[in-house]
């Protein structure tokens, strides 16, 4: 492809992404400017329910939040646990199920019918040196893209407890944290294997044994959000990115021109890279297995940019071509008689689930939903012919 010399360039407009560790921030600053509220926490959740284990939300004392627990059905009841627990300066879990509160709640046509357990604690607990020097460690671990696991102790249900305990476990083992002896061995090697584990929602409730005792833990896991790289910047590339980085993606789009590759033709979490499709990937990174969704529009572009993935041996968990498929089939025969190894790409053409998309936020639609589809294992298919509902 000819196209004239361009600065090789990689910029950020805003920041969005994954909703979990960003909780973890902004509580880093509550902290830092001595704001008042509480931290809630699903810790455990049975049967159907909005959200899961590790989901996250900041409540102020003096009302509003970051995040949500649930389709706003909770909210106005958790902010009077988060009042007294403030007040007592102690965290307790509540508990919401579909024999109790929830059949006034939930019973309003949300169709959640399970029972959900939820940690509530007041931010005076995250004062402490001990516990700012954590939650520093998991700033870091967030910030670098590093997986980890807080391990948190937890009180009984219904019932106060002063302070808690947490283990911070990352991939070498016990980083830091208030749990030590038996209980921080248990807790590190639960942990490690929650993080080596390839399942659709690392974090969960666990049970364990030290010193004659049984507790109740939360294995909080994170790991690094998913990543999206789009090669082309035309009109089409705008509404796959808003839903990418809507549903959590960190999303990377490139193009060799200028023009395009401007930040107000974008949302807000969006990286843009100014590059030639022979120069692909340039300063765009291949790690942590990312989609990648070519859009260019230009036959000779995508021929360049599969060229260079195959060179690269990067691993990618995605990998589609917009246009039709007697297009990418002529674009993988000359490449593979060119010597390139096209079929470790494992390409997806046309790229996105059939839900009958014509326009383009329709399409963008679809092929997020396949993205997702692949990361976490789905099939595809209605919901209503999946036997049960799968944790």
């Amino acid at each position: 492809m000819t196209s004239p010399p361009v600065e090789r360039t990689i910029a950020q407009k805003g920041k969005k992404g994954n909703k979990v560790p960003l909780i973890w921030l902004e509580l880093r600053r509550w902290i830092e400017r001595g704001e008042d509220g509480a931290l809630v926490t699903v810790v455990r959740t049975t049967g159907s329910a909005y959200q899961r284990e590790g989901t996250k939300m900041l409540m102020r004392s003096a009302g509003g939040a970051v995040g949500t627990i649930s389709g706003g059905c909770l909210e106005a009841d958790l902010y009077e646990h988060c009042r007294r627990a403030i007040e007592r300066k102690e965290p307790q879990v509540v508990t919401y199920s579909a024999g109790g509160m929830m059949d006034g709640v939930f019973g309003l046509g949300t169709g959640c019918l399970g029972t959900i357990d939820v940690l509530v604690e007041p931010l005076a607990g995250w004062r402490t040196a001990a516990a700012r020097a954590l939650l520093g460690e998991i700033a870091e671990r967030v910030e670098r893209r590093s997986p980890f696991v807080v391990a948190t102790v937890l009180p009984t249900v219904g019932g106060p407890s002063a302070a808690l305990e947490r283990l911070l476990v990352d991939s070498r083992g016990a980083a830091g944290g208030s749990v030590d002896g038996r209980v921080a061995a248990v807790l590190a090697e639960r942990a490690l294997g929650a993080l080596a584990g390839e399942i659709r929602r690392p974090s969960r409730a666990i049970e364990l044994e030290a010193g004659g005792q049984r507790r109740e833990a939360l294995l909080d896991v994170f790991v690094p959000p998913p990543r999206l790289v789009v090669f082309g910047a035309g009109e089409d590339a705008r509404p796959l990115t808003v839903i990418a980085v809507e549903v959590g993606m960190e999303v990377t789009v490139g193009d060799w021109r200028p023009e395009l590759v401007r930040h107000e033709r974008f949302c807000d979490g969006v990286a843009l890279a100014c590059l030639r499709a022979e120069d692909f990937p340039g300063d765009i990174s291949l790690e942590d297995r990312p989609a990648v969704v070519l859009m260019t529009h230009n036959y000779e572009a995508d021929r360049l940019v599969l060229e260079r993935l195959v060179a690269s041996r990067a691993a990618l968990s995605y990998l589609g071509v917009l246009g039709p498929r007697s297009r990418t089939e002529r674009l993988v025969t000359e490449l593979a008689a060119a010597g390139s190894d096209t079929a470790a790409l494992a390409i997806r053409t046309p790229a996105g689930l059939d839900l009958g998309a014509d326009a383009p936020a329709e399409i963008a639609l679809s092929i997020v939903a396949e993205i997702l589809s692949v990361r976490k294992g789905g099939t595809g298919r209605p919901l209503i012919q999946r036997g049960q509902n799968r944790k």
